[in-house]
C-alpha cells in the first residue's frame, strides 16, 4: 500500500485506474524488481502522510522534501529529485513575485501554501507576516484561489506548478520561479518514506532504488515528466 497525492507530474490520480506521475512509475518500477505483484495506491492529503505511514496505514510515502523535522518521524530513503519553487500567479498581475524575499516585503500581496508542506516554513523564515499567508489543503484548492482572486500567489514545486498550469490550461495564471532559491542554500531533496521501524521492505526498496535511479529508463522517464538536469543531477551525484 502507497499513498500519494494529486500534484503533477510527481503524482496525479487516474479515474478507474492507476494513478500516474513520474514517482508513481518509480515506485512501480522498484516495487516491481522487488517482485511486488500488487500495488494499491491510496490518494490522501499532504497533512496525512506522515501519520499514516507512522500507523501503518500504508507501507511507504511517495515522495516529499526532506527536512531535518520530518527525519525524526519518518524514515527516508535515498533522495529522488531536487527542486526549486515557484510562485502561481494571475497572468495580468505585475507585482514582483520573482521570490519569496519579493513577495515578503510587499504588504499588498496574499500567499497561499499547503499546510505542512516545507513552502510554508520558507515563507515564514524570510518574513512573510502570518496574516498575509493562507493555508490550504492541497496544491489544487490553493492555486484555484489565486484565480478566484482570494489570494494573489500559491507556492509549490516549480515543476508541479509549471505541470498544473499546462493542465489547467488557463491562459489566466502562469508561474514564476523563485529567483533566490540558490541564496536560500540550494536545492531541496525529496524522497520516500517509511516508518521508523520499517526495515526489511525500506532496506529492500532503497537498495533497488539505488540500482534503478540514473538508469536510461529512468532518466528516460523522468525526462518525459520534465524533469532536467538540474532536478537529477544532485540526486544522481549522491547515489554514484
Amino acid at each position: 500500500m502507497v499513498a500519494y497525492l494529486d500534484e503533477p507530474p510527481y503524482f496525479m490520480p487516474v479515474p478507474g485506474s492507476t494513478p500516474t506521475g513520474c514517482d508513481i512509475e518509480l515506485t512501480t518500477t522498484v516495487l516491481g524488481a522487488l517482485g511486488v505483484s500488487e500495488i494499491e495506491y491510496t490518494l490522501t492529503t499532504f497533512g496525512e502522510l506522515i501519520d499514516g505511514v507512522r500507523t501503518r496505514r500504508w507501507h511507504l510515502n511517495t515522495p516529499m522534501f526532506i527536512t531535518p523535522e520530518r527525519a525524526k518521524l519518518v524514515r527516508y530513503s535515498r533522495p529522488v529529485w531536487a527542486a526549486i519553487d515557484s510562485f502561481i500567479v494571475r497572468s495580468d498581475d505585475d507585482r514582483g513575485f520573482a521570490s519569496y524575499e519579493a513577495i515578503a516585503a510587499d504588504d499588498s500581496i496574499r500567499l497561499a501554501a499547503v499546510t505542512g508542506q516545507i513552502q510554508l516554513a520558507t515563507a515564514l523564515r524570510v518574513g512573510t507576516p502570518t496574516d498575509r499567508i493562507v493555508e490550504f489543503h492541497d496544491q489544487d484548492t490553493a492555486a484555484r484561489a489565486v484565480l478566484d482572486g482570494e489570494v494573489d500567489a500559491s507556492v509549490s514545486t516549480a515543476p508541479g506548478n509549471a505541470a498544473y498550469v499546462a493542465r489547467l490550461g488557463d491562459p489566466r495564471l502562469r508561474s514564476v520561479p523563485d529567483e533566490r532559491a540558490s541564496e536560500r542554500g540550494g536545492l531541496a531533496l525529496g524522497a520516500f518514506s517509511f516508518s521508523l521501524d520499517s526495515h526489511g521492505l525500506a532496506d529492500a526498496f532503497d537498495q533497488q532504488l539505488g540500482e534503478t535511479l540514473g538508469t536510461d529508463e529512468h532518466l528516460s522517464m523522468m525526462r518525459s515528466y520534465g524533469f532536467d538536469e538540474t532536478a537529477l543531477r544532485p540526486v544522481l551525484d549522491e547515489t554514484s
